[in-house]
């Protein structure tokens, strides 16, 4: 037998490796929440407050969908929205839970490729995916770093200088990009091979625009849950540093290092339980239960391609 009649044998075993892992890293992930917690935790809250914040959590998610219709028109294939936004919700749902190599790549690979598109199509989604999300972030958490810095620790060897340092970079970082966009000349670049083409500047201000929603909206779900007084200012800039700490320790869904960093700048004022209660409450809003969805229209889109 020939390699290329053992492809698609080949082709399905890889395919079964690649839902085991997926499996296995929900799985984990699943173990480590304290679910008794969450329900207590969510019984504790008044429905107007779960209301809103799960409205904010249904506006984050159409922001990052956002991302793929905006790669929609970048990289002009022709799927339709309706697909497009499907696919993207899914997969924004794995990379929030199992982090960005399992959801950003390997759902989008898996969907879109059944959908018609090609490798380097896809790729080049996930890329400008990605470059959204920083834009936004880098825009607001340039904003809050550098015109109103949360209050850290004594211990955190972080002084407020050096956050509004901090955050003036990351301000002059994006709008670099933003410029370069709209007033380079040259549009096409070549790396090891392959083509980079930049985008218009209208796409490029849409990317900053709604990623920076996407971030106030996910900001919004946490002052809603968090204890009366605190600043909602002061709970983006938090959100902030739990992302960039994430960089130096990555795991994934930034699980764990999100609750050290809220705790350790906002427990000493709200109280340690009720920042837990409140991040406990956004993992179950914004996370479990759009995976919980997520795994549902999964599912029907793979039945659905088995069908044909």
């Amino acid at each position: 037998m020939t390699w290329r009649a053992q492809l698609p044998l080949l082709r399905r075993v890889l395919i079964a490796g690649f839902l085991l892992v997926a499996a296995g890293l929900l799985w984990r992930y699943a173990r480590t929440i304290e679910w008794r917690e969450v329900a207590v935790a969510i019984a504790g809250y008044p429905p107007s407050r779960l209301a809103m914040a799960a409205m904010a959590s249904l506006l984050a998610y159409a922001c990052y969908c956002g991302f793929d219709v905006l790669a929609r028109a970048y990289t002009g294939h022709g799927l339709s929205l309706r697909r497009v936004l499907t696919i993207a919700f899914v997969c924004y749902a794995f990379i929030l839970n199992l982090g960005g190599v399992v959801g950003g790549f390997g759902f989008r690979y898996r969907l879109y490729s059944h959908a018609g598109l090609g490798v380097a199509t896809i790729a080049c989604i996930a890329v400008f995916a990605v470059a959204s999300n920083w834009s936004g972030l880098l825009l607001l958490g340039g904003l809050a770093l550098a015109f109103d810095p949360p209050p850290l620790p004594l211990a955190w060897e972080f002084t407020s200088r050096g956050l509004r340092s901090a955050g003036l970079v990351m301000l002059a970082v994006v709008t670099a990009w933003v410029a370069l966009c709209a007033l380079s000349r040259r549009r096409h670049w070549s790396l090891r091979g392959h083509e980079i083409e930049l985008p218009s500047f209208q796409i490029a201000l849409l990317q900053v625009t709604v990623a920076a929603a996407g971030w106030l909206a996910i900001a919004t779900i946490l002052y809603l849950l968090m204890p009366d007084g605190v600043r909602y200012l002061t709970v983006a800039g938090v959100l902030l540093l739990s992302v960039l700490a994430n960089l130096v320790i990555r795991i994934p869904a930034n699980l764990g290092v999100m609750e050290a960093v809220f705790i350790a700048v906002l427990g000493p004022q709200l109280g340690p339980p009720q920042v837990l209660a409140a991040l406990l409450t956004y993992r179950a809003l914004f996370q479990i239960g759009p995976l919980l969805l997520a795994l549902g229209v999964y599912s029907l889109l793979e039945a659905h391609a088995r069908s044909n």
